[in-house]
């Protein structure tokens, strides 16, 4: 967003400018609970606790998923429904995104493939992309990982001292796996 948005780039017009960020992270389970309860409420819909908690189970915390499904089960008035309609609108919209991301390098939804597949640590990426595409240079690599972060599509986390990486959001993660 901020290279994008030039924040730091003084020919770009919003530089200099005052801005706010705000960030939104995925709720935690009894907050998306609370939220979804919430929701049903609003519309004197009463949706049983396990539906609530499986569909939690399958989107996380993702407030826009909770939203998508909270749409369709109020439509549907169908668990099952709803949350099949979520995947397929997720599907549909994370596809066109990661066709869009191919283009700027194939590599990018390879290194998501790898992570997607459990292969977090950077010497397991590295070498799931160089059966793929041949070698890579640590930079490059490096580069395309930082460039992921930026458009948080995964984050690094420390795992035992050791940097892994994970795909931040769950839903991303089984639409990537269901391209393998």
């Amino acid at each position: 967003m901020h290279d994008f948005l030039g924040f730091e780039d003084f020919k770009a017009p919003l530089f200099g400018r005052i801005y706010n960020e705000i960030t939104l992270e995925p709720f935690p389970r009894d907050l998306s609970v609370e939220f979804l309860k919430e929701g049903f409420r609003e519309v004197k819909i009463d949706v049983p606790q396990e539906h609530l908690e499986e569909a939690i189970d399958n989107l996380d915390g993702i407030p826009g998923w909770l939203v998508e499904y909270g749409y369709h089960y109020i439509h549907t008035r169908d668990h099952r429904k709803a949350l099949e309609r979520t995947f397929q609108s997720a599907q549909s919209l994370i596809r066109s995104e990661l066709a869009e991301l191919e283009k700027r390098s194939e590599r990018y939804l390879e290194i998501l493939k790898a992570i997607s597949l459990g292969m977090n640590r950077w010497s397991k990426i590295k070498e799931y992309v160089e059966v793929k595409y041949g070698p890579i240079t640590n930079a490059r690599l490096s580069s395309l990982l930082k460039n992921l972060e930026k458009m948080s599509w995964i984050k690094a986390e420390l795992q035992n001292g050791k940097k892994t990486y994970k795909i931040v959001d769950p839903v991303v993660e089984k639409v990537i796996r269901g391209l393998l």
